[in-house]
């Protein structure tokens, strides 16, 4: 049986990327995954070929750096390091710059040398994330890249480790062509990986016919349901037609997810990364709910019944310790809007009017819980900016029904929902909402299933005009005055396709302690400098508040955010996670844009050029 080989890998995505076709792209992975016979094999190949080094429910880290990366590939290229780095600015990541360059080391190989299997690629990155020592990792690193008779075989070990194949295989086109390849239909692939996880896991059920025998297990994170952004009002009624929707609060936190069985819990992000050591206090009180489940909710700073600004949470996030005053300082809250599995009951394909009964079902009584029921079940003095809800328009309670500050007891605190179905209502819920000192709304259908990784016309989120952008940094340059010495002026991008471009640049927003954090981050990300500028690796999202969209020639999305400012680092997201050019148009195009005028460049001076602006 032969052993999948860099090679053949390199070779199969590199068709796919060849191609701006899905089903192409299906077809071609799916043909390749065929030929596997090992099911290790397959795993590690449909595994890599997402742009992981571990599985989705593997929680190690590989802590290469760019920085660790290029120190390897210098050593072993001996090249000038100002040629490559051109070069890697001109490709827009090393992987492709490494493979312009590697002839010149493929000459001196060994040819007795044998071919790089993909189970050498998972023996190294075992290797890598169990040792925090950098010299052992370049170490592990050399002897892997050394190995590297091909270009292609260098590129692809340099994409997977950053995660960054460009390749425009998402997990959909992955599905389809595990689908494809064991003569599978899609839904049975998709609804087995909802259960188990890992789509490497789903291709050796697929392969041996066993994808119904899976049942739902906790302890890895799902994707989560995503609401659709609508502008306004009037907009959401016309989708609404007349049906009655549940309107709650957009909470202004992280959006958590909850796994309880026994003792154990965890939670997890959009990213689907664990932050249970962050929120110790948060764990402690769901330890106290009775049973196991899995909850969709959202983590917001909270002080007597109020929510606190989102800088409490920031202030816990990528800490090693949690001092008691850090914890009293910064008081957290899970607050749940949904159930999808309990006590052995998956939940996920029941309508949301009985999820949110089963979920009302999941507390611990106190004498503050349970005197008032809104629609759907929740309790009324639950969630983020409770209100009164005499009628769906009333005005707002200034102290909107702050829950006793220690006498509460364990229950979970739940949103409210309140019932919509005009434009009128949305209005008043949405109004109240920002009152609440929360974000807006988010509106769902009573009768919606739980999809998730999905945006349909089920839910429909509401926010602030105009709305915010997740975007990626793409570059980040030192500062001046304080700031000098501080890489604190951040160029940043949303996705056009599979690529990255620029929509503007920001410096305002963040305090000098995120800054700080910035820096030491982004001069581990580094892809290079010239002096000043570092373009880095598109790892960190901010989410960007702006008064204005303008046409611009200055940035190769053809748009700018005119004032921009950082409204928070999104740590909870991921580079996928960010907008895509084609909301930044839809925006610009809405009667929202107050400032929009054709064919006009935007009055404010062009700020210095970086790096990153020669990158098509």
């Amino acid at each position: 049986m032969s052993q999948a080989t860099l090679l053949d890998f390199a070779n199969a995505n590199d068709q796919a990327a060849a191609t701006t076709k899905k089903l192409q792209k299906q077809a071609i992975l799916a043909n390749y995954f065929k030929t596997i016979d090992d099911d290790s094999d397959l795993a590690l190949t449909i595994r890599y070929a997402g742009g992981r080094a571990f599985s989705p429910t593997d929680e190690r880290v590989l802590g290469a750096s760019g920085a660790i990366v290029s120190d390897v590939v210098m050593g072993i290229l001996r090249t000038d390091w100002h040629r490559f780095r051109e070069q890697m600015i001109k490709s827009g990541e090393m992987g492709e710059a490494l493979a312009i360059f590697w002839p010149e080391r493929a000459i001196r190989a060994s040819e007795s040398e044998p071919a790089v299997t993909l189970k050498d690629l998972a023996k190294a990155f075992d290797d890598l994330a169990s040792t925090g020592n950098q010299e052992n990792k370049k170490e592990i690193l050399g002897r892997l890249f050394l190995r590297c008779r091909d270009p292609r075989e260098a590129a692809y070990l340099t994409k997977i480790i950053f995660s960054d194949l460009r390749t425009g295989v998402r997990e959909g086109v992955l599905q389809a062509a595990v689908a494809e390849a064991f003569e599978k239909p899609l839904a049975q692939v998709q609804r087995c990986q909802l259960l188990v996880g890992d789509l490497d896991e789903v291709a050796k059920l697929a392969r041996h016919d066993q994808l119904c025998d899976a049942t739902f297990k906790l302890f890895h994170p799902i994707q989560f349901m995503l609401a659709t952004p609508k502008e306004n009002a009037n907009e959401l009624a016309e989708v609404f037609e007349g049906r009655t929707f549940y309107a709650e609060d957009k909470l202004d936190g992280i959006r958590a997810q909850v796994h309880k069985s026994g003792d154990r819990i965890a939670i997890y992000t959009r990213t689907l990364d664990r932050i249970d050591e962050s929120f110790p206090d948060v764990v402690a009180k769901l330890s106290k709910l009775p049973g196991e489940f899995l909850l969709d909710g959202e983590i917001v700073p909270w002080r007597d019944g109020r929510v606190l600004p989102f800088a409490h949470i920031q202030r816990r996030l990528g800490r090693k310790v949690l001092t008691k005053k850090i914890l009293s300082e910064n008081p957290c809250e899970f607050i749940a809007f949904d159930i999808l599995y309990r006590d052995g009951e998956l939940l996920m394909e029941k309508p949301l009017e009985e999820r949110r009964r089963a979920l009302a079902q999941l507390s611990i009584p106190s004498p503050y819980e349970g005197e008032g029921k809104g629609e759907g079940g929740a309790s009324e003095s639950k969630g983020a900016g409770s209100r009164n809800k005499a009628s769906n328009t009333s005005a707002p309670d200034p102290h909107p029904n702050p829950l006793p500050s220690g006498e509460r007891g364990e229950g979970l605190l739940k949103t409210t929902v309140t019932k919509v179905s005009n434009a009128i209502d949305i209005e008043g819920a949405f109004n109240i909402a920002r009152s609440c000192r929360n974000e807006g709304l988010v509106l769902k259908d009573p009768q919606s299933i739980y999809s998730p990784g999905r945006r349909g016309q089920m839910w429909f989120k509401l926010k602030t005009y105009l709305p915010t952008f997740d975007c990626v940094v793409t570059a980040a340059e030192f500062g001046h005055g304080k700031r000098r010495g501080t890489l604190s002026d951040y160029t940043f991008a949303v996705w056009n396709s599979d690529d990255l471009v620029n929509v503007g640049k920001a410096y305002s927003g963040v305090t000098d302690e995120e800054i700080a954090q910035l820096t030491e981050l982004f001069l581990k990300l580094s892809r290079g400098d010239n002096g000043h500028v570092h373009v880095v690796e598109p790892k960190v999202v901010l989410e960007i508040a702006c008064d204005q969209i303008q046409k611009s020639e200055r940035h190769a999305s053809g748009y700018a955010l005119r004032f921009p400012r950082i409204k928070r680092i999104r740590w909870d997201k991921s580079p996928a996670d960010a907008d895509h050019l084609e909301r930044i148009v839809e925006i610009y195009e809405s009667a929202h844009n107050f400032a929009k005028c054709e064919g006009v460049e935007e009055a404010s001076p062009a700020p210095e050029p970086t790096l990153f602006d020669h990158l098509t």
